[in-house]
């Protein structure tokens, strides 16, 4: 009876100084497998150049040299697409990617005129990342993007930006796992005062 009673009282959260009670069952679940992943902080440069006037990207002047534009990651987030893996022993191959950030530069003079630039680079990282796995890089993000006028000419203008990407990539596959379980969760009744949650998971770039 003790140990029928110790098992009804499992629930999400951290495992009794004593130790978690045996599984009860074996699941199948669907889940994605991360085999392999890393992060880097990538620094880079670009020039853009942005036509004004009437009918251009950014039809309302003036425009000064120095001149601050805002700028933000674009709705569609972070992507990359493999270019080449090689084997390199152990099951882990060199993988190259080819990066993909929109960036979405805004008139400084009015905020509702925008422009979307697409910056690219390659990356070439050592992961476990057996074929059939694709790597992917959605959990990227950008860290900085400081943008300004650098010239000022008859009908564009000249947009100089720093970027600071954490460049994250993760070889993911969708896989059906054999998992320990307890069976299904059963939610307890809501009370007024809440109770101590879970902290959020440490932050990966800095």
């Amino acid at each position: 009876m003790a140990d029928k009673a110790k098992l009804e009282q499992v629930s999400p959260g951290v495992c009794p100084p004593e130790g978690c009670p045996p599984p009860t069952r074996i699941e199948c679940i669907v889940v994605d497998k991360v085999y392999d992943s890393c992060f880097q902080i990538h620094d880079l440069t670009r020039d853009f150049s942005v036509t004004t006037g009437t009918g251009g990207q950014f039809p309302t002047g003036p425009f000064t040299t120095g001149q601050t534009v805002p700028c933000a990651l674009g709705t569609a987030g972070i992507s990359c697409v493999e270019v080449s893996r090689t084997a390199v022993g152990g099951g882990f191959f060199t993988v190259t990617v080819l990066v993909t950030v929109p960036l979405v530069l805004t008139n400084p003079n009015a905020p509702a005129e925008t422009v979307t630039e697409m910056v690219t680079f390659t990356k070439t990282v050592t992961l476990c990342c057996p074929e059939g796995v694709s790597p992917d890089c959605s959990e990227s993000s950008l860290v900085v993007c400081s943008c300004v006028i650098t010239a000022v000419n008859l009908e564009s203008i000249t947009v100089s930006c720093n970027i600071q990407v954490c460049f994250v990539i993760k070889c993911i596959l969708t896989v059906q796992l054999l998992v320990p379980s307890y069976g299904f969760c059963v939610p307890a009744p809501c009370v007024t005062l809440p109770g101590v949650c879970p902290l959020p998971p440490p932050a990966q770039c800095f």
